[in-house]
């Protein structure tokens, strides 16, 4: 007995030790395991009802693919992490939200959710949803949200206008409302107004609207439909306790605000109804003379700003075209004019267009310079100007009243002698006679303008940005090798050394015969490599489900998925199923292998390449220069242009020749010489205003020039307006500024740039310090530059300094004309911009003489598009 009892208790022993070893054992597999779980918070809901999706994992963070979702637009709405301890294990919960929008009516499906998790996937249970409209909704009445949309005209031609409404209606209150705008397709579309609230009483109750409107045009006839706009918002849920009359104080309170506002809320979802609309073609035009395009209501004027000009000389045509339609597409109709009397020089359109809910309304300005050649009177034609008119929806002719100029004989052309005279022998004194006396300037005048004809073509300096990118360019490359250097000496990653064995065991395949055992499985590790290179995962083998997880996380498409898949199953049923695999069908899975590994490792840097080539392409197309012909045919123009006005200069009508030398401006030419040439022009013609304000642009850009410096100065002597000099220690600190043209520093410090990553990258290469020596010459001659070029583009670009253009300025407290008059200005005075605002400036001529001057009596020196001004 004794001794059974002692076998029996030995063998409680060893079951109690078993059951905790299995115990042990499993707890670890119980706190690897995770479960994912689907749930929605209804299943019966109309179309403009947002469903919620929970995906609850337990067992911490997991990849949710929703994907497989159809039915439904689906918009992720945050998660949420939850950690406990219960019964001493730690469980981690994580919660994805998502809201489902339903793109259709009737059962639609959410099908099993797949959420994997450190390579191990789990699906969610299947979850059906009825949509259909509630019984409220599918009569009259509207519920307490709608949303409505409407056009002004559901018929119109191409190039009209219509405005399309768009309203939210809500009988509730509403927060976080979201907006997806309707798709017009086929349509320009622009948003004509903001979003605006009013209250509206609709079947007897109070909704609020919400309204914006858009102006829509369509360019070609056909049957448009405007889709419906989508709300999504979340509507306040009614609370069923009973409300603290404490709450009633803080009601519109501060806490009140929605980010303190803790009530729970509903997602509703409301959609408005599609628009349709007609874009008739135009109806056949058979007028003679040539239609305009413009659609609308228009109107046309024509004036000169002189009836009387000398032959050679130039007045301005002005033509305006106002109208509302399609205003932009309007273009100058044609003059008419008898080549053989006028020379026109046209200017680029000016044109001021706003939106108004009848359409595009505004008015194009054009201006025509035309130089008259034969004396006598000319008339210039009316204008004609056909549109189709929209209210009374036919075709339209107007025209401008003709137009006489009366052109008188030009005054006499001075020709200058430029041949020395001879220097002979006879009658010239000899040395001892020469009798030497001081030289004293007999009369001030200035230096004569310069007739290169470079100077029609511009002379830019490098914008700051390209200037950047250039001079940091070799540093860029100077890194990119640095980094190859780097990554050569280092050990190949496993993305690498997978590639290589994928490259390796297929070419082992190429070379072994299909009978051999060995092709089949060589074969299959190539591709299983290349599967595994896509990912960065290590292993030697793979399933199918792993496979498609690794190229779906990676980019790839569905059919490169299925055929890998189907290509693994092929094989390994061949291998392991007891098939013979014939020779053709071998080979057609070595092709196909072969095909796929250069799918996954080499299609991608294709991709990269053509689509890198094909927006280089796009950028070459976008920027491309005009063609040949019309590039000399410009440049003849200006050179035309260029020589008339030298001419006009030498003949002594300065003002012509000024007019035609800022004529060459306006056509995006920067170039000192030329700005010098309209400074002497109209300092000759006795405006000295206009002459400093050439000869200072002109320096900007060549600011060592020698005669621009003494025209300059000689221009400056007859200032009335005198500034007493003052110390300035920025002055001595940046002597050479003004010295050297930005253009020189900036290419300097390019030059400079590229010799010291060169030099770098060389001493990289040798293993030397780059830092010795001539690199460090180099180094403080690249800063050196760098810095100078930086401060010349500041101290061109940072302070804005205009010139009074008016013989006499009234500088005022403020910017009305009856404002206190604080000092005149007189022309040529240089001041300081300190601000502008309206029609007026707030200038500095002094450290005690600040106030505002118009607009209209003083320019701007330096601007970035001094050409393009009126």
């Amino acid at each position: 007995m004794i001794r059974i009892g002692n076998i029996t208790i030995i063998n409680r022993i060893h079951m109690a030790g078993w059951a905790m070893a299995v115990l042990l054992f499993c707890l670890p597999c119980t706190a690897l395991a995770f479960t994912a779980t689907a749930q929605v918070d209804q299943t019966r809901i109309t179309p403009r009802d947002v469903v919620s999706l929970q995906v609850i994992v337990d067992g911490g963070e997991a990849d949710v693919d929703t994907s497989s979702i159809t039915g439904f637009q689906v918009n992720s709405a945050g998660t949420q992490s939850n950690r406990s301890y219960i019964n001493g294990t730690w469980r981690h919960k994580v919660i994805y939200r998502f809201m489902l929008i339903p793109l259709k009516r009737g059962v639609l499906t959410i099908p099993p959710i797949t959420c994997v998790r450190d390579g191990e996937s789990v699906l969610t249970r299947e979850i059906k949803i009825l949509v259909k409209e509630s019984s409220a909704q599918a009569g009259d009445d509207k519920g307490d949200f709608f949303a409505e949309a409407s056009l002004s005209s559901d018929g119109i031609v191409p190039g009209q206008q219509a405005v399309y409404t768009l309203k939210l209606c809500a009988a509730k209150r509403i927060k976080g409302a979201t907006f997806d705008s309707p798709r017009f397709e086929g349509l320009t579309a622009k948003q004509l107004t903001e979003w605006s609230k009013y209250t509206r009483t609709i079947n007897g109750r109070a909704f609020m609207v919400n309204e914006t409107k858009y102006l829509i045009q369509a360019d070609v006839p056909g049957q448009f439909t405007i889709s419906p706009a989508v709300f999504v918002a979340q509507v306040p849920m009614q609370r069923t306790r009973q409300r603290d009359p404490l709450n009633s104080v803080f009601n519109d309170s501060f806490f009140r605000d929605s980010f303190f506002d803790t009530t729970p809320a509903k997602p509703v979802r409301v959609v408005s109804n599609a628009v349709d609309l007609t874009v008739s073609a135009l109806p056949e035009y058979k007028g003679d003379q040539p239609f305009s395009g413009l659609v609308g209501k228009f109107s046309i004027s024509s004036t000169l700003d002189k009836n009387t000009v000398k032959a050679g000389e130039s007045a301005t045509l002005t033509v305006i075209i106002k109208g509302t339609g399609n205003i932009m597409d309007a273009a100058l109709p044609a003059l008419n004019l008898d080549t053989a009397k006028f020379k026109v020089y046209e200017d680029t359109p000016a044109q001021e267009v706003q939106v108004t809910e009848q359409g595009f309304e505004g008015h194009k300005v054009f201006k025509q310079a035309l130089v008259a050649s034969v004396p006598g009177k000319a008339v210039i034609p009316g204008l004609c100007l056909v549109f189709f008119d929209t209210d009374a929806k036919t075709y339209k002719t107007i025209r401008t009243t003709p137009l006489t100029l009366e052109v008188q004989p030009g005054g006499p052309v001075t020709v200058v002698d430029g041949t020395p005279a001879a220097n002979t022998g006879a009658g010239m004194p000899s040395a001892s006679k020469i009798k030497q006396f001081e030289v004293k300037l007999q009369n001030r005048d200035i230096l004569d303008i310069k007739e290169d004809i470079a100077s029609i073509h511009s002379r830019p300096c490098l914008s700051m940005f390209w200037f950047a990118c250039l001079v940091f360019l070799p540093a860029f490359g100077f890194g990119a090798v640095s980094t190859a250097m780097r990554f050569g000496a280092r050990e190949k990653s496993l993305k690498e050394q997978y590639r290589q064995k994928a490259w390796a065991y297929l070419k082992k395949a190429r070379n072994t015969s299909p009978d051999d055992p060995g092709f089949l499985p060589g074969l299959s590790s190539a591709l299983t490599y290349a599967v595994l290179a896509r990912g960065g995962k290590g292993g030697q083998s793979l399933t199918r489900d792993e496979a498609r997880q690794i190229l779906s996380h990676s980019g790839r498409d569905q059919e490169t998925v299925d055929k890998v898949t189907l290509l693994m199953d092929t094989m390994d049923a061949a291998r392991f199923g007891g098939k013979s695999m014939d020779k053709n069908t071998a080979q057609s899975c070595l092709d196909q292998v072969s095909s796929l590994i250069r799918t996954l490792m080499v299609v991608a840097c294709v991709g990269v390449s053509l689509f890198m080539f094909r927006g280089t392409g796009m950028a070459a197309q976008d920027t491309a220069e005009p063609s040949l012909p019309q590039k000399i045919h410009a440049v003849k123009d200006k050179a035309g242009v260029f020589v008339d006005a030298v001419r006009a200069y030498k003949a002594g009508d300065y003002a012509a020749a000024a007019a035609r030398f800022e004529s060459i401006v306006k056509t995006r030419v920067n170039n000192p010489d030329l700005f010098y040439n309209i400074g002497n022009a109209y300092l000759k013609s006795k405006d000295l205003g206009r002459a400093i304000l050439w000869y200072e642009r002109a320096r900007k850009l060549a600011p060592s020039d020698p005669d621009l410096k003494f025209n300059l100065a000689y221009a400056q002597s007859l200032l009335k307006d005198k500034k007493e000099p003052k110390f300035s220690f920025a002055g001595i600190l940046y002597f050479w500024q003004g010295l050297v043209s930005l253009q020189w520093l900036q290419y300097a410090s390019i030059t400079l740039s590229f010799c010291f990553f060169i030099w770098a990258t060389v001493q990289k290469a040798r293993n030397r310090h780059i830092f010795s020596g001539i690199g460090i010459f180099l180094f403080l001659l690249f800063t050196g530059t760098t810095l100078a070029a930086g401060l010349e583009y500041n101290r061109m670009n940072a302070d804005i300094n205009a010139v009074i253009l008016a013989e006499q300025a009234g500088v005022r407290s403020g910017t009305m004309d009856n404002a206190t008059l604080l000092f005149d200005l007189h022309a040529g005075t240089r001041v300081r911009v300190l601000e502008k605002k309206d029609n007026y400036m707030k200038i500095r001529f002094a450290k005690d003489k600040v106030g505002w001057v118009a607009c209209s009596k003083a320019e701007i020196i330096w601007s970035r598009k001094i050409y393009q001004k009126n």
